[in-house]
Formats: structure tokens, C-alpha cells, sequence
């Protein structure tokens, strides 16, 4: 505190509990007792750096909070990206199979002059079931392959 810093009188009411924390204050901060007014003044002080140095941090935080957000949303979308355009690799490559099944089994039949067919609803044989539960079999193998190696 500045020795020529003029100084005002104030009257003013505290609690006790107030009162006690002043005063506790200066016994901490070996200060003397008679006098609250300097250890009132070093609390007021004290609270308005704290003050300053709350916002700084509440700034610093603030951005850091952007900084790793922002990081993790590109991160995601990249994520993301890479996985939607798996699935529509897969998509495409399985499509592609199809059509070519579609063809072969077409020409297949216009080679043998089938006009009608009997569906699975109608009738399904034996080994229809045995390469249905085939498919299912490489189809859980490869999903458990893909998900240990992730």
C-alpha cells in the first residue's frame, strides 16, 4: 500500500461470521488486530486478482474446450467418411456380383429353354438351406475378424 495514498472513513455493519474471517485474516497475515481496515484491504486485493486470474483461466479453458472440440469433429467426420465410403465400396462390389449372377443365371436359362421357375416360396430344397447357413458363416467369421482387428 502507498504510504501518500489518502484514506476515507466508512462505518459500516458485519456479520459475525464476517467479523470472525477479518479477523482470523489477520492473525493469518500477521497483521494487527486493532486494525481490520488493511486486512479487509489486502482481501479485497487478493479477490480482485483472483478475479482476473479466474477469467483468464475462464478464457483459457474456453478455448482450449474449442480447440479439442473442433479437433475431435474433424477427426469424426474423417472417421466417418472413411467408414460411409467402405460400406459403399462393399455396397458397389456386391451389387456388381449380383448383376453378374443375374446374367449368368439369365443365360443359363434361355441356353436350357426354361420358361417357369419354381421359387423358394414354393419349394426349397435342401441345399438351399445348407448355403444359406454358409453365407451366414462367412459373414460372422469376417465381422469377428473386422471387429478384433479394430
Amino acid at each position: 500500500m502507498k504510504e501518500f495514498e489518502t484514506r476515507k472513513h466508512y462505518r459500516h455493519r458485519l456479520s459475525d461470521e464476517v467479523a470472525e474471517y477479518i479477523r482470523e485474516y489477520a492473525i493469518l497475515h500477521e497483521l494487527p488486530l486493532q486494525s481490520a481496515s488493511e486486512a479487509v484491504e489486502r482481501i479485497v486485493r487478493e479477490h480482485k486478482q483472483n478475479s482476473k486470474n479466474n477469467f483468464r483461466l475462464d478464457h483459457i479453458v474456453d478455448s482450449v474446450t474449442r480447440e479439442v472440440t473442433n479437433s475431435v469433429d474433424a477427426l469424426l467426420k474423417n472417421s466417418i467418411a472413411k467408414e460411409i465410403t467402405k460400406v459403399r465400396l462393399g455396397t458397389n462390389n456386391a451389387d456388381r456380383n449380383t448383376q453378374i449372377l443375374i446374367e449368368l443365371l439369365q443365360g443359363s436359362m434361355q441356353n436350357q429353354n426354361i420358361e417357369q421357375v419354381i421359387t423358394t416360396k414354393d419349394y426349397k430344397p435342401e441345399f438351399m438351406n445348407e448355403v444359406e447357413e454358409l453365407i451366414q458363416e462367412r459373414i460372422t467369421k469376417k465381422k469377428q475378424k473386422k471387429d478384433t482387428t479394430n
